[in-house]
């Protein structure tokens, strides 16, 4: 394996915490049931997938999302706050390691399925040790602004464009399963870490890191 220059995070599940049932039960508060169904941390379905891969905006997935569940009454920040209720903080032990990344003269990206309701949530949880989400990385590559989903090749062909990186070079951390595969298959060094897992373990060593999937 070459030598790790680059880092690439995945927001939901790596940096991210989640709460699926949190996400879930306040769905069905709503009355909206049927999205209650279709939550999927690292797949998104229907408007959501479409949401996230930036061809509806916010506003049109809320009103798929009310015509499906037959909710008229429930608002676009309602559907916001619930949509952010999946999300629970971001220990600020991950971003002192992303930082001692830096300091090494790591770069450190994000590739994120994603939406903007749910990036305003979590851009503020990079706030936490008083800096802001653009302190922490070279770039933030997001599903809805290169209207692409992972785990297709074409979103990590546009990153790797975007970057100008080298796969050889790049560690990518995800926690889906399909993501990780897609990644290695371009030839990326991998790592799927377990729900909940401190991996801080993997860049004491980085380039003696062997790959873990």
């Amino acid at each position: 394996m070459e030598k790790i220059k680059n880092v690439v995070f995945d927001l939901g599940g790596v940096l991210v915490g989640l709460d699926f049932d949190r996400c879930t039960t306040a769905f069905r508060s709503l009355g909206m049931n049927p999205v209650a169904e279709l939550i999927n941390p690292c797949y998104p379905a229907e408007m959501i997938g479409r949401l996230e891969h930036g061809d509806i905006s916010f506003h049109e997935a809320c009103d798929e999302m009310r015509s499906l569940s037959g909710t008229p009454e429930v608002t676009d920040d309602d559907i916001a706050r619930a949509y952010g209720a999946f999300l629970t903080e971001i220990p600020v032990e991950k971003l002192r390691q992303i930082d001692a990344l830096r300091e090494k003269g790591i770069r450190t990206y994000v590739l994120s399925n994603n939406n903007p309701a749910s990036m305003e949530y979590i851009r503020q949880m990079f706030t936490a040790d008083g800096k802001t989400m653009e302190d922490y990385f070279d770039a933030v590559y997001l599903s809805y602004e290169l209207h692409e989903l992972k785990p297709s090749e074409a979103i990590f062909r546009k990153m790797i464009a975007a970057g100008g990186m080298r796969p050889e070079e790049t560690l990518f951390i995800d926690d889906g399963q399909k993501n990780v595969e897609a990644a290695r298959e371009l030839g990326f060094s991998v790592y799927m870490p377990a729900p909940g897992e401190d991996f801080g373990h993997i860049f004491e060593n980085l380039n003696r890191y062997e790959e873990n999937l």
